[in-house]
């Protein structure tokens, strides 16, 4: 039972050791220990503080992304009708030329068509003039001898005539 009931000398002796201790510790290493304890506490606020700032400034970059996201977004819409537009103006014009040279080729053919029928024209009246002088030639060079021989004479020119026209 001795070692668990301490005498008053040890007591005495222990509560000496420990008060000096305890004056050692405090006059030397509790100023020390404080001021560690300050600084990392400091340290720790610096670093809350610096860590709510970051958070501040990434959520206003994400505020900012989404509004960069949005106005880009915008653009791209902008710029894709804007093709849209040119794409269907540009088959407009092509329709449009295509017309033009449709008309153009139209009106051409037109043009040729109504030269070939004066060419023909001209051409067919040419053939008349020379079937009415070679009529007439021949009229002029048979003597018309009598009713009957003239009678015959108009008979074979009018054959002819119908030959022709067929």
């Amino acid at each position: 039972m001795g070692l668990f009931t301490p005498e008053i000398g040890l007591i005495f002796w222990m509560l000496i050791v420990f008060l000096t201790v305890v004056g050692i510790l405090g006059k030397f290493a509790w100023p020390f220990i404080t001021k560690a304890i300050a600084e990392r506490e400091k340290y720790i606020t610096n670093s809350v503080q610096a860590a709510d700032q970051a958070y501040q400034k990434l959520e206003s970059i994400k505020e900012e992304r989404t509004v960069i996201l949005a106005e880009a977004r915008e653009e791209q819409n902008a710029i894709l009708k804007e093709v849209q537009l040119l794409r269907e103006k540009l088959i407009d014009d092509a329709k449009n030329q295509a017309r033009t040279e449709a008309d153009k080729l139209i009106a051409d053919a037109r043009q040729s068509i109504q030269n070939e029928k004066e060419l023909a024209l001209k051409e067919v009246r040419n053939q008349v003039a020379l079937l009415s002088v070679s009529i007439a030639g021949k009229l002029l060079r048979k003597n018309l001898e009598g009713d009957a021989a003239q009678m015959e004479l108009v008979n074979k020119m009018l054959d002819e005539a119908n030959t022709l026209k067929n």
